[in-house]
């Protein structure tokens, strides 16, 4: 992993007009640099685990929340969990930001972290606003695949023994599955392509969301098979810690959002890198 320090900017200055619709360099990462990520992320919770976790536990909370509210709907509970994970890159804002403060030798306190926003207010809003209709759209289409094959009455008032149960007797119900998957499966590789580095770099850089989003999507293209098991281990940690009834998002979460932090400062390359790293856009 490379050794980074960007240069300080007030915390409250709105996005330079060169800053704008710029073209970031990025770097070609193997697969290897996903354990380097993930064990830097690791020492970002160590630093100050209380502030960490407590962020985790906010992600925990609200899916046991969504656990109980959804337990008579396995499907709306399916949706709104796949879609809660579609917008986590931005809900994780305040782990991106310290881990920027841990970068910068800043104090590293949850109350500072809080009101990470303020660092690129207009970007990181219309960035969150996307990725809510994202959402959005999301659950309506898992609602209308879900109601082709199942009435919505019989599902809420039998629970998921009633969808195990109408999946296992009805003919087509590895069609509905495989729907299912296929479609959440599109949505989240949109949200991950579009993500994986745009949230850390909105809030490090101060980038409009043109750049930020057309970065991340340069970033993925640049190391494919690296970008596909970065997005399948985090999957793989999420998903162990929702099958721990959420208990276990407490540490997941952090984890996946500090390493998340390294990831961009890994793949992105900057100015102070690299002089030649940043140019306009043609």
């Amino acid at each position: 992993m490379q050794d980074y320090l960007s240069k300080p900017e007030h915390a409250s200055a709105p996005p330079r007009a060169e800053d704008l619709f710029k073209s970031y360099q990025v770097n070609s990462v193997e697969v290897s640099a996903i354990k380097g990520w993930l064990k830097a992320g690791w020492e970002d919770i160590k630093v100050n685990p209380a502030a960490s976790l407590a962020y985790g536990a906010i992600f925990a909370l609200v899916g046991i929340v969504l656990s109980i509210i959804s337990a008579s709907n396995p499907a709306f509970f399916v949706s709104t969990a796949t879609g809660f994970l579609l917008v986590g890159p931005f809900l994780a804002l305040g782990l991106y930001e310290l881990s920027r403060r841990i970068e910068q030798g800043e104090p590293v306190k949850f109350m500072s972290s809080v009101v990470a926003m303020e660092r690129n207010t207009i970007g990181l809003a219309l960035y969150a606003v996307g990725l809510s209709l994202l959402m959005v759209f999301w659950v309506r289409m898992a609602a209308v695949v879900t109601g082709i094959f199942f009435n919505s009455t019989t599902l809420a008032q039998e629970g998921y023994a009633g969808l195990i149960t109408g999946l296992l007797s009805m003919e087509q119900g590895w069609i509905f599955t495989l729907l299912f998957m296929v479609v959440g499966l599109l949505f989240a590789l949109v949200a991950f392509v579009v993500s994986v580095v745009s949230v850390p770099m909105l809030l490090d850089r101060k980038a409009d969301i043109v750049t930020a989003a057309t970065t991340s999507v340069r970033a993925v293209l640049k190391s494919p098979l690296t970008m596909l098991c970065w997005a399948a281990t985090i999957t793989a940690v999420i998903g162990l810690g929702i099958l721990t009834f959420d208990i276990g998002l407490i540490v997941a979460m952090p984890l996946i959002a500090h390493a998340s932090w390294h990831v961009y400062r890994d793949v992105v390359v900057h100015a102070e890198d690299d002089p030649e790293a940043v140019a306009p856009v043609d």
